[in-house]
């Protein structure tokens, strides 16, 4: 783990990013779907990354949306982990075609 970042690191980080917040010590995003299916495919594309990194975000699906907060636990904050967590998922939210 790199270790908590300061509110400025953030925000310079959050600057080339498109769906991200940062309130309350965490990265915030809620991203919209036509449909509850795909809200779930995202989901789960979302928690295969989770995974392969093991860093785990905390998800909310429900209907038509998918809420999610980065941060870590251990440090009490957002880190690099977390940053690098929100580009990846952005990432998918750019790359995938939803029905």
């Amino acid at each position: 783990m790199t270790g908590k970042l300061s509110d400025d690191e953030i925000d310079e980080k959050l600057d080339g990013m498109q769906i991200w917040s940062f309130y309350s010590d965490k990265l915030t995003t809620r991203i919209e779907f036509d449909n509850y299916r795909d809200a779930v495919f995202f989901a789960n594309a979302v928690f295969s990354i989770a995974e392969e990194e093991f860093h785990h975000p905390e998800v909310k699906v429900e209907y038509g949306a998918v809420e999610i907060d980065l941060w870590s636990h251990e440090e009490d904050g957002v880190t690099e982990k977390d940053l690098e967590m929100a580009e990846k998922i952005e990432d998918i939210v750019g790359n995938i075609e939803w029905s």
